[in-house]
């Protein structure tokens, strides 16, 4: 039987090697990986500021303020005032980031779901349920955060 320390490591494999191949995916369209967290962040959470983004992805703002630069330039995203601020500007997707977002995200997903689908169905659904007792490590609720 393995330890609690060999199933952990075994995720935190399976977790860097996975992401390395989802990561190819960015690559193929283009993006960084820290282009497209920050476009994902646009996308299901809408538009913020700099230092709300910059919050998000867990960088400080200058760095955010040289990648919304640099995606601002590739027509991934704008800058617009901010309604509630009048000196703020806020940060929104273009029509071009969300659909290139949306493109590279389906491809990901692809990828997983056309393994999911070589796999037994006791399987796949073994592997459903290991990934809802994970999903709270991955995200942490309100409740759990210290």
């Amino acid at each position: 039987m393995l330890s609690n320390v060999d199933e952990a490591e075994r995720i935190y494999l399976f977790v860097q090697h996975l992401g390395r191949r989802l990561r190819e995916a960015d690559a193929l369209a283009g993006l960084t990986a820290a282009r497209y967290s920050a476009m994902a962040s646009l996308r299901f959470h809408g538009s913020t500021n700099i230092g709300e983004l910059a919050a998000d992805e867990r960088v400080k703002a200058p760095s955010m303020t040289r990648l919304v630069r640099d995606m601002e330039r590739d027509g991934l995203v704008r800058r617009c005032p901010d309604p509630d601020d009048g000196r703020g500007v806020l940060i929104v997707l273009t029509a071009r980031g969300a659909a290139l977002f949306d493109r590279v995200r389906a491809a990901k997903v692809t990828l997983v779901a056309d393994y999911l689908a070589t796999l037994p169905e006791a399987v796949q659904q073994a592997a459903a349920a290991a990934f809802r007792a994970l999903e709270e490590l991955a995200e942490p609720s309100e409740a759990a955060v210290p």
